[in-house]
């Protein structure tokens, strides 16, 4: 019962809740006529950049959507903004189009402060905000100062991360020798480089199963700070794949950047809850090869039609989804509303999954070692893919967001 990632996509089931946070909506202009007393403007040369001030009512984190119109008659216009701390450039899309710009920001205070600068022409910004959550308290953290790196091991490319044993960590639960390769805290404020979003392709793309997912994937929906990675799913119409979409998502990928040819996995994340208690949406925590199936897809934790669940993917069957330990994959408990570790163990032959450093089963050449089928075990290199999508086959629930604490991989 797993999901293929074809070009041909495929329907998962997943849970609902629709609570979904009512806009504040407001229009500021980039022209004289701007209410007096919530812009502030001067010139530098042929630029002019404009402070304006959008009062919020509250702190929290939230959606902003600005149209960016320019006259009829301007055939060259650009505009620059910063959004919080997020910077956005636009430019003419053709005489009276609106090109619209997006982001997901945190405001601490209760006015969101835009800064505009026009390279070319005098455009109108029309902006509309809407509250998708409350902002989450700022975790201090105190890092070791790390060893010299040494080099990456065989079988590794991209990102490679080692330390010494006192401070490097290790897989939780899981023993043996183990060599650091990737470690990524998203202590940061942006992405760091060994990460891409979009689903083949830059920009806003569309969702992993094409037409079959209500969602198009948008850069602005994946965010680094407070020491986490949050991608976010709110109810905004996108449009990707040749036609429009009510919901818009996040996804992350090392595809092209890093990827491993066998090793430890580990995700630490915090899933969002439908109003069953179930796993909200579409979330999945994954790797796969750049051939499907015959690379490979380890889905570690996958949200479908509320339960989370474990597979494998790969040429068996012609990419039939097979389950840990030999049965659905589905381990039962709750995974919602709380922070979890969730790790695969990939060597030649045999994958093993782990919840909180405990074994929920395996997949495996020899299928008599996990109680179920012989399944082909991939050997090619996989990347890191981190997504939030969700399904037309069920109500969904937005705003939601899947929270990401690290990823990390080790190998022998």
């Amino acid at each position: 019962m797993g999901r293929t990632r074809s070009v041909v996509g495929i329907v998962a089931t997943l849970a609902v809740l629709g609570a979904i946070t009512a806009p504040l909506q407001a229009v500021a202009r980039s022209s004289a006529a701007r209410h007096k007393g919530h812009h502030h403007s001067h010139a530098h040369g042929a630029k002019a950049t404009v402070l304006l001030h959008k009062a919020v009512g509250r702190p929290g984190v939230y959606s902003v959507r600005i149209a960016i119109m320019w006259p009829a008659v301007a055939h060259h216009g650009a505009v620059k903004l910063k959004i919080g701390a997020h910077a956005r450039r636009a430019r003419t899309r053709g005489p009276g189009q609106a090109t619209v710009v997006k982001a997901v920001v945190n405001v601490h205070g209760r006015v969101l402060t835009i800064d505009e600068t026009r390279l070319h022409g005098r455009p109108r910004l029309r902006i509309v905000v809407k509250r998708i959550g409350a902002l989450r308290p700022v975790v201090k953290v105190t890092k070791p100062k790390p060893a010299a790196p040494t080099p990456s091991t065989a079988g590794s490319s991209g990102s490679s991360t080692s330390s010494n044993a006192a401070t490097t960590p290790v897989p939780v639960g899981v023993a043996g020798s183990w060599r650091l390769i990737f470690n990524d805290q998203f202590s940061g404020s942006s992405l760091d480089p060994s990460w891409s979003t979009g689903w083949f392709g830059s920009g806003i793309t569309a969702g992993v199963g094409g037409a079959s997912e209500p969602e198009c994937y948008d850069p602005s929906h994946v965010i680094e700070g407070n020491n986490e990675l949050d991608l976010t799913f709110t109810q905004e119409t996108e449009t990707c794949d040749g036609g429009s979409h009510p919901y818009t998502a996040g996804i992350l990928t090392t595809n092209g950047k890093f990827s491993f040819t066998y090793g430890y996995v580990e995700f630490r994340a915090w899933l969002p809850a439908a109003s069953n208690g179930g796993v909200a949406n579409w979330p999945d925590l994954w790797t796969a090869g750049q051939n499907w199936p015959t690379d490979g897809e380890i889905d570690i934790a996958e949200g479908l039609g509320g339960t989370l669940c474990a597979h494998y993917h790969g040429p068996t069957n012609g990419g039939e989804g097979f389950g840990a330990g030999g049965g659905t994959g589905c381990p039962g408990g709750t995974y919602t509303g709380a922070w979890h570790t969730y790790g695969a163990d990939w060597e030649p032959g045999i994958i093993t999954y782990y919840y909180d450093g405990k074994s929920i089963g395996c997949v495996a050449a020899n299928g008599s070692l996990c109680n179920g089928p012989n399944v082909t075990i991939s050997t090619a290199p996989m990347y890191l893919l981190m997504s939030f999508g969700s399904s037309y086959s069920y109500p969904i629930t937005a705003p939601a967001t899947l929270r990401v604490a690290y990823v990390r991989v080790w190998q022998h």
